[in-house]
């Protein structure tokens, strides 16, 4: 019984109208890994996450094996910006998954989250990102759940509505 209730879930997933995504969450902090995990399986997205950029980079690029692409693909990521120790910012993490995607002709969404920013005053290199679709929302954190799932939603919206116009 167990498999079938899997099989439903895959196969409701890849209707057209379905809101279901492969979200990728980069975080050094467990705790919130752990919450946006919650928060985001519950609404019926698929989740992984890493407590490394670096280690996520990796994942992201693994799969280049004679030109054929097996890599996992996400349709959004949301990385914190500032990971100490890591030796990489979010910012790099985005940069770097903008230009795979845009190699392999994928769309992969880059979502930063950073404590240090508010909507008056971003950090230069955020308006940077901005600017050519490195970055696609800047969220503060913390964040409440129901705002997250909001900006989510809405992104989603925005694609949606895009591919209607000819």
């Amino acid at each position: 019984a167990n498999e079938n209730a899997i099989d439903v879930g895959v196969s409701s997933s890849s209707t057209a109208g379905s809101s279901k995504r492969k979200i990728l969450v980069v975080d050094d902090e467990p705790d919130i890994l752990l919450t946006l995990d919650a928060i985001l399986s519950e609404q019926g997205h698929y989740v992984k996450t890493f407590d490394n950029p670096a280690e996520a980079l990796s994942h992201l690029t693994s799969g280049i094996n004679n030109n054929e692409v097996i890599t996992p693909y996400y349709d959004l990521i949301i990385t914190d910006y500032r990971m100490p120790g890591s030796g990489i910012t979010g910012l790099d993490l985005a940069k770097q998954v903008k230009k795979y995607s845009s190699a392999k002709g994928t769309k992969t969404k880059v979502f930063l989250m950073s404590a240090s920013v508010n909507a008056w005053s971003l950090p230069e290199e955020f308006i940077e990102a901005l600017k050519p679709g490195i970055v696609d929302e800047i969220i503060q954190k913390p964040i409440s759940s129901d705002k997250l799932i909001a900006i989510i939603e809405e992104s989603q919206i925005r694609d949606i509505e895009r591919k209607r116009i000819p």
